[in-house]
């Protein structure tokens, strides 16, 4: 598999795959995994929200689209909105839960009360913002380099920037998770890869057997206990864990394993390269 360079290029797969050489490398990846899924655990309506891929990719649109115009015709509206993703109704539906809990705000145009801007609010924003912070940070210590993790965080014209060099992003093919067929498929169900990054923390990246509770893995994905059991017996019958001890314990397999490991290094070098580029195209010439 090849991905993006930090000029848009090509990236050589062994390029990526080196991070999988650092010692840490290990204990990265189960920090991530944890990271990642950490803001939304215990949260049910926040993991339900998001633990879905059309609102997630719905805000992921709005966020583009309000931080790369550069005038008005540019910036989200809901029929803008409409235009470019499938399903209108699904994204009248999705933005109206959005405007609901008060993670997108509506704002006027000040010459036509008509037209009303869809605007990402500050739990959107400051978690896409930790969001790429904690990839920049995790391929910064695995590379054994300064990273941008830090600036990113106060660095207002960094962070639009490098969200503009993510548009990218937006078309599913180009994404590291679509080069990996059993973890996108996760992300097909509601919380399935939430399900599937947690089982790779607690079992060490695949290294230990794990006991299950599905009461508690409910519990903390906001999903019922039969979907779980339901997203585990297809994960076994996949292939990409074996259940142990009367289905008491759980083992992930070693291409499941490999399949994540690989997506892992391809996503935080994606977002590297993109924040790479931000960085060149923000200083003085």
């Amino acid at each position: 598999m090849n991905r993006s360079s930090d000029d848009g290029g090509i990236l050589p797969d062994d390029r990526p795959m080196r991070l999988r050489r650092h010692p840490s490398f290990v204990p990265v990846l189960v920090e991530f995994c944890d990271r990642l899924i950490a803001p939304l655990r215990g949260l049910r309506l926040m993991i339900k929200l998001f633990g879905q891929r059309a609102p997630t990719e719905i805000a992921a649109h709005i966020v583009m689209m309000h931080m790369s115009a550069r005038k008005p015709v540019e910036r989200p509206t809901l029929t803008r909105l409409q235009m470019r993703l499938p399903g209108p109704r699904q994204t009248a539906a999705f933005v109206a839960v959005l405007r609901g809990l008060s993670l997108v705000t509506v704002e006027r145009d000040p010459e036509d009360a008509r037209i009303r801007y869809l605007v990402p609010g500050p739990v959107i924003l400051e978690g896409l913002r930790g969001w790429l912070a904690m990839h920049l940070d995790c391929h910064a210590r695995l590379t054994q380099s300064d990273g941008l993790s830090l600036r990113l965080q106060d660095d207002a014209a960094l962070f639009a920037e490098t969200i503009r060099q993510c548009a990218g992003w937006l078309c599913r093919d180009n994404r590291p998770l679509t080069g990996f067929p059993d973890l996108a498929w996760t992300d097909e169900h509601d919380s399935g890869i939430h399900l599937a990054l947690t089982l790779v923390a607690r079992s060490a990246v695949g290294r230990e057997a794990i006991a299950i509770s599905t009461a508690e893995l409910a519990t903390s994905l906001g999903v019922s206990r039969s979907h779980i059991r339901n997203l585990l017996a297809t994960m076994e019958g996949r292939g990409l864990l074996r259940f142990g001890d009367g289905r008491r314990h759980l083992t992930l397999t070693p291409g499941f394993v490999a399949s994540v490991e690989a997506w892992f290094c391809h996503q935080v070098c994606w977002l590297a390269a993109a924040a790479a580029r931000a960085d060149r195209v923000l200083r003085p010439a």
